[in-house]
């Protein structure tokens, strides 16, 4: 059964939106699974996806150079003892193991801001719009000729109790912040979930209101192997997570016939489906001048 640690950002009554195309919806209903994707598949449309602003990675470097600078005095203390009489032979060994101890050590912040990058583009994500009401914006950027699906942590919770699949997947609120604001600590870029890389954007896409569940990359303990991202998929139940599928108030006639088509053979409720009145006429607001 798949874990879902749930933020203090949250509560389960908090309303959600999933904007998709209609491909994507068939995908869900048939697939009954999430797709999650790696941040590093957003590189051109957000090539910040996985960044934070630079104090808190100034924060990370600052620990990784103090044990690189601890590790080098002790080297230095080793050198100096390699001055000590000593048969030839067996002090130019050791110098040579001192050198490549020296060279491997002085790559340790090189080394570790690389890890960092990898284990961002490695988190697999799923992304949510969290608000009471839709939203025309969403619609054009995500699902202009699709659906919205509409949920509530709550539900979420329950659909993903019911999947087969065992990881561990975090759900929580998107923090946003100006990456060019000087005045910035390393704790401001930490939400309150406690959450760092992958949970923070810039504050230009503060509109998107977003919710995500993501899944963070395992590691041996004390690899630094750099992996390849790869998506991921996370069973649920459907039934249990969808709580109405709106249609776009922007699709043709077409597409709405087949997302309601979608809804009959998926099984769905189809007093769960609507066509959204974001665009229906407004001249009956003038009813009260009759």
């Amino acid at each position: 059964m798949t874990t879902l640690n749930v933020g203090k950002s949250l509560n389960d009554q908090d309303a959600l939106w999933r904007y998709m195309s209609l491909d994507k919806f068939i995908d869900l209903v048939e697939s009954q699974s999430l797709f999650f994707v790696p941040l590093s598949w957003y590189e051109k449309t957000d090539p910040f996806e996985g960044y934070v602003p630079q104090v808190a990675f100034q924060a990370l470097a600052d620990i990784s150079k103090k044990y690189r600078d601890q590790h080098l005095a002790q080297l230095d203390k080793l050198e100096g003892a390699s001055t000590l009489s000593m048969p030839p032979p067996i002090k130019q060994r050791l110098r040579h193991d001192l050198l490549k101890l020296r060279e491997k050590v002085e790559s340790q912040v090189p080394t570790m801001g690389a890890l960092a990058k990898n284990i961002a583009d490695c988190t697999v994500v799923n992304c949510w719009y969290r608000s009471t009401h839709e939203s025309e914006g969403m619609w054009n950027l995500y699902a202009r000729n699709g659906v919205a699906i509409r949920t509530s942590v709550g539900a979420l919770r329950a659909a993903l109790e019911d999947g087969e699949e065992v990881p561990v997947v975090h759900l929580g609120a998107v923090k946003y912040l100006d990456f060019a604001d000087t005045n910035l600590t390393a704790s401001d870029c930490v939400t309150v979930d406690g959450q760092m890389i992958g949970m923070i954007k810039r504050v230009a896409y503060e509109h998107e209101k977003e919710v995500r569940m993501y899944i963070a990359p395992t590691r041996p303990e004390d690899s630094v192997e750099l992996y390849k991202p790869e998506a991921k998929r996370v069973s649920l139940n459907v039934h249990s997570l969808i709580e109405s599928v709106v249609i776009s108030p922007f699709a043709s006639a077409t597409i709405d016939r087949s997302a309601r088509a979608v809804c009959r053979w998926s099984g769905v409720d189809e007093s769960f489906v609507s066509r959204s009145k974001l665009l229906d006429r407004c001249t009956h607001l003038l009813d009260v001048f009759s």
